[in-house]
């Protein structure tokens, strides 16, 4: 797609939650599946076949071909147990349907099955990853791409250039960040080691450098801590003088440096740090911290286990009340770190966090940077955007490449009404000073997994694991070509990954226009679901149930719990009714998927570690309480990444925000009810009696409210109803009916309430029935009426007026309140 795109381009982009455009990729996979049949047969043509028809007329070949389409076909049928994840109603998980161009590629890329390990055995697909990094490498803000092959004096000089490839996910993304980043920032303490120990490279230690104040100076005259804290630039500087140097001499030299040299990942970390503090006992060497937080992913502390660096080495920062790093805390630790001399290895930021999609402050971040570099710690900078990276394709670019200025944006974009929050957009414009990212194409980018993406600012870094000696000769015109495994954790790479990613931004380009429409339609669709979820659950809706949110919402994300007005008093109770609307709302491998009516997902949070922003979710009893069990709270959760829930609220009568939040309101009523009434009686248990008082008589109003009421099974189940007119009440025949009542509901025409509203002041200045266990419920409307000023005139408290318009879930209002007086 070269043009601008319109709001339609989504629609030509997926196969469509109905599948409406099969016949495209029908004729596409057809196309791609004989192209590759006619490449097949046209090498050497002469060739013989290997397979004749007689071969397939045998027993055998039949048996095969059979056992393949029955087994083939229970799969199919079991695959359909799985979520929809094509479909709008789905809500609940970071994971979307591929785009048609993603999926088009992938077949493509599955036929001729490419391992993007080495460009010798397969070229296109290393193009293609390539060509799919440069757009990625824009998207981010980053320097251009690495070339295929790099200029000839790249050895010598510093070459603006990012770095980066696809891997399996963000996990790997984040290690290798991690494993390159351990061993660029101890790099200068392996060469302060070589050079203690051997006198042949004993004059690398008089190699000035530059420290993060400014200083120039021998590297033998530094200390441990301030080696440990060169600036990055400052020490692949150091790396590419050390490689220009011995590029210059004997190649034996070089290769002898590559033996002795003790860095950790020759050495191993333990080994390492053990050999220098030996050799340096009076100034010894620390390991360093990396600082990230509370809502970092699991994987982190996997990742820093499998570096050596160990899970405690891993220090979570709180949060503020929107799920973003706290950069005061930052700012406070760091300055801890200073003052005991601790390194610091780096600092995670998050663009899209897990459950919340939340974005750091990244700009803050940069500014903390900034600061404590200029008292002498320095820090490597990774921002884990593996599920909110592609946001950055909403926001344009100048004509040289860098972020345009967050006050020159569109109010449509940022801004009060707008889809990002200033801060957030000034967070993802800071995104091109961060030392490398990682970016989830599986996630947001809508292609098949696996496809993970890392990126790196400074491709110089790369040779910090370089698996094959990055001091000799013979790898100076590598750029990203050649044998990329060198350079890359994982060896084998699926070029389908590859020829998938570039299809799709080939037809959707990183872009504004392109792919940050989708990003648009996404954050737009959560906003109006929220929002239709605080209208449903509002105070003008109902009063027994309502929407506590655990954060205010920022890209797609929306985490919260549904909590009856007068708490639960334990958290336990809590957690209790959230499992069971969540139960209601989730896939679990049943075979119709269509009783899915809408998917959401749950998660939990450890309430100590939240508890500076749970004030407002929980009362302060439950939350001491929970603080002192060390509870988890379980919230609600949904995640928007499918770019047709806008198309259904423009082609059904009802919008799609309200369908999800009418149905949610729904389960979560009954839910509580299941919760909060006691048992179904048994046969043999009398049911609470209900007397229904209707202005006409049951005779001649035969689908008036007591009707209503009978035919829902959960009033039934527990209520025994009875009705009788206001008449049979004032010349006495409802008398015996109202000494067994156990509760009255009173039916009021909104139009003309006067004498229902007069019998009910009587029945509760007469004492003829408890004021907490009248109710009255109104149907029709008027504007000439204020009947709750009325009702709270006559004693009665609000909370015992129930509106015609909330009865439309099966009379589950008044059934709460009865409930209430129950349980009272």
């Amino acid at each position: 797609m070269s043009g601008s795109a319109d709001d339609s381009i989504h629609k030509a982009a997926f196969l469509g939650p109905k599948g409406e455009n099969a016949d495209e990729l029908e004729h596409l996979l057809l196309e791609v599946l004989r192209d590759h049949v006619f490449w097949r047969r046209n090498f050497h043509p002469s060739d013989p076949r290997l397979i004749d028809e007689r071969d397939k007329r045998t027993e055998a070949f039949d048996e095969m071909s059979a056992r393949l389409r029955d087994e083939l076909s229970q799969i199919l049928a079991k695959l359909k147990r799985a979520a929809p994840l094509y479909s709008p109603r789905q809500v609940a998980h970071i994971v979307s349907d591929p785009s048609l161009p993603a999926l088009v590629g992938y077949f493509a890329g599955l036929l001729y099955n490419q391992n993007n390990v080495v460009a010798e055995v397969s070229p296109e697909t290393v193009r293609e990853e390539r060509e799919y990094f440069k757009g990625l490498a824009q998207m981010v803000g980053y320097p251009p791409f690495l070339p295929e092959t790099l200029p000839p004096d790249a050895r010598t000089r510093r070459s603006a250039y990012s770095w980066g490839h696809l891997c399996s996910g963000g996990t790997v993304a984040n290690l290798e960040a991690l494993w390159i980043a351990r061993n660029v920032r101890l790099y200068p303490l392996a060469i302060r080691l070589v050079a203690d120990q051997h006198d042949q490279f004993s004059a690398f230690a008089n190699l000035e450098v530059t420290t993060a104040q400014g200083e120039q100076a021998p590297l033998r005259t530094l200390p441990t801590f301030r080696l440990s804290n060169l600036p990055i630039n400052e020490i692949t500087d150091l790396h590419l003088r050390i490689k220009a140097m011995l590029g210059e001499g004997d190649p034996a030299r070089a290769e002898a440096f590559q033996e002795a040299l003790p860095s950790v990942r020759n050495a191993g970390l333990a080994s390492f740090l053990l050999q220098y503090n030996e050799a340096f006992p009076n100034d010894r060497a620390r390991l360093p911290k990396v600082l990230i937080s509370q809502a970092t992913h699991y994987c982190w502390q996997k990742n820093m286990d499998l570096v050596g660096l160990g899970a405690n080495g891993l220090e979570k920062l709180p949060v503020d009340d929107r799920i973003r790093l706290d950069t005061d805390a930052l700012q406070e630790r760091l300055h801890e770190c200073i003052e005991d001399r601790q390194p610091v290895l780096g600092v995670v930021s998050i663009v899209g966090t897990t459950e919340e999609g939340a974005i750091d402050p990244l700009h803050e971040i940069e500014s903390v940077r900034e600061e404590v570099e200029q008292e002498g710690l320095t820090l490597w900078h990774h921002c884990d955007a593996a599920f909110g990276g592609f946001f950055a394709s909403m926001m344009p670019k100048t004509d040289d490449r860098s972020f345009a200025s967050v006050s020159d944006l569109d109010d449509d974009l940022v801004g009060g009404q707008g889809l990002l929050r200033p801060d957030n957009a000034e967070a993802l414009a800071a995104l091109p000073a961060t030392d490398s990212i990682t970016v989830d194409p599986h996630k947001f980018g809508y292609v098949p997994y696996p496809a993970g993406a890392v990126l790196f600012r400074d491709y110089h870094v790369r040779d910090a694991i370089a698996y094959k000696a990055p001091y000799l000769a013979d790898e100076d015109a590598s750029g990203f070509g050649g044998f990329l495994g060198q350079w890359t954790l994982e060896g084998s790479r699926p070029g389908a990954a590859a020829v998938s990613c570039y299809l799709s931004q080939e037809l959707v380009p990183l872009t504004p226009e392109g792919h940050g429409h989708f990003m648009r339609n996404c954050i737009d669709a959560n906003q109006k679901l929220v929002s239709a979820l605080r209208t449903r659950f509002g105070e003008e809706t109902t009063a027994e149930l309502s929407i506590r949110p655990f954060h205010p919402p920022e890209t797609v994300a929306f985490c919260f719990v549904i909590s009856p007005d007068s708490d639960f008093e334990s958290i336990e109770g809590l957690n209790e009714l959230t499992n069971r609307i969540w139960q209601r709302m989730t896939v679990d491998g049943r075979e119709d998927i269509s009783q899915y009516s809408f998917l959401l997902s749950r998660t939990e949070v450890d309430v100590v570690a939240y508890e500076h922003i749970l004030d407002d979710l929980l009362a302060p009893e439950v939350l001491r309480d929970a603080v002192e069990s060390d509870a988890s709270l379980t919230l609600l959760r949904t995640c928007l990444m499918n770019p047709f829930q806008a198309d259904w609220s423009a082609r059904d009568e009802a919008p799609f925000p309200e369908r999800v939040a009418d149905f949610l309101y729904d389960v979560a009523v009954d839910e509580y009810l299941e919760q909060v009434l006691p048992p179904i009686p048994t046969p043999d248990t009398d049911r609470r009696s209900v007397l229904v008082i209707e202005e006409t008589p049951r005779s001649r109003q035969p689908s008036g409210l007591a009707r209503y009421l009978e035919y829902d099974e959960k009033v039934v189940a527990h209520f025994d109803v009875r009705s009788c007119s206001a008449a049979d009440v004032r010349n006495g025949e409802a008398d015996a009916l109202l000494q067994t009542a156990e509760d009255v509901v009173v039916h009021l025409n909104a139009e003309a309430p006067g004498r229902m509203l007069h019998l009910l002041e009587e029945m509760v200045a007469n004492g003829h029935v408890p004021a907490d266990h009248l109710t009255a419920v109104t149907t029709g409307t008027s504007e000439n009426h204020d009947l709750t000023q009325r009702i709270e005139e006559i004693g009665l408290s609000s909370q015992h007026l129930i509106m015609e318009s909330e009865m439309s879930t099966g009379a589950r209002r008044l059934i709460m309140n009865l409930a209430g007086m129950h349980t009272q």
